[in-house]
């Protein structure tokens, strides 16, 4: 597209303003922090808890996995962190479930919320989008209720002949996790409007439906098992939403930008983490040297 609509895509107005572009990765960097928080909140209330040090290391390590076929490397990576912990495998898998289903339904809210504000990008009317949503909310805290939740659990486990377990946190905390959840996808949508920004002027009154857009683009590459990180079918929704606000072919520009912008963040995220890590281990083991 972009290669047969060059002379569209050439006199597009792109600037290039790094202030904004610093300002919307340490904002997504926030966004990553406070979805561990969430992860942090759930071992802590499942009684599986690890260090902060080392729910960081575990978590981002983990996100290694996106980039292999299948989501399932994600988390199996860190139930077998866990789990060398000591921590309870029925426990660790609460924990997982209780993690991607606040999290996809946080991103279905702000998607749903964010689509209706857009009129442009809305196909039904206003008071049928508004019904739509108040649905959809309404299945989002029924969905979450501990009761409702160990029920489909146990259903899972039953299915895949492992023992039912009982769900020891209440309503309160998993309403807590979800508005953490929501929190930290507002906080990457903002983010995420400043990065486009940064490169395309736009107007701060479509922050909600970049939000959305951003979110929603995240759900289906995260459900396309195929696709390593979503790759492709994360940027193909992108372009799709973001199209309804710019030409095509500078859409396809804005997302394949933001794909090399989120990869580039995630991978230092784990280099930090990884050269904190081995920073201590060399300080832990100077140390050791001295004291024998």
């Amino acid at each position: 597209m972009v290669w047969e609509n060059w002379s569209q895509v050439k006199d597009t107005s792109f600037a290039f303003r790094p202030l904004h572009l610093v300002l919307s990765t340490l904002l997504f960097v926030l966004s990553y922090l406070t979805q561990i928080w969430a992860w942090y909140l759930i071992t802590v209330k499942l009684g599986i808890a690890i260090s902060i040090r080392e729910t960081f290391e575990s978590w981002f390590y983990s996100q290694l996995g996106k980039y292999l076929p299948g989501k399932v490397w994600v988390l199996l990576g860190r139930y077998y962190f866990y789990e060398a912990k000591g921590k309870s495998r029925g426990k660790i898998s609460i924990a997982l479930y209780l993690e991607v289903l606040t999290v996809l339904l946080a991103a279905g809210l702000l998607s749903a919320i964010g689509t209706v504000s857009f009129r442009e990008a809305n196909s039904f009317g206003s008071g049928t989008g508004i019904g739509w949503m108040f649905l959809f909310f309404l299945f989002v805290f029924l969905s979450v209720y501990p009761k409702f939740l160990q029920k489909i659990l146990n259903w899972i486990l039953i299915l895949f002949r492992k023992e039912p377990v009982m769900l020891s946190i209440s309503y309160r905390d998993i309403l807590w996790i979800l508005l953490i959840c929501i929190l930290s996808w507002i906080i990457g949508g903002i983010g995420f409007w400043i990065f486009v920004d940064s490169v395309f002027a736009i107007s701060s009154q479509h922050i909600l439906f970049l939000t959305g857009a951003l979110a929603l683009s995240s759900i289906l590459g995260l459900i396309a098992l195929f696709a390593p990180s979503g790759l492709g079918v994360r940027e193909g929704a992108l372009v799709y939403l973001l199209s309804f606000m710019m030409p095509g072919p500078v859409a396809v520009v804005i997302s394949t930008l933001t794909r090399i912008w989120m990869t580039l963040i995630e991978i230092g995220l784990i280099g930090i983490v990884y050269l904190l890590s081995k920073i201590r281990k060399g300080l832990g083991e100077r140390d050791q040297y001295v004291k024998t």
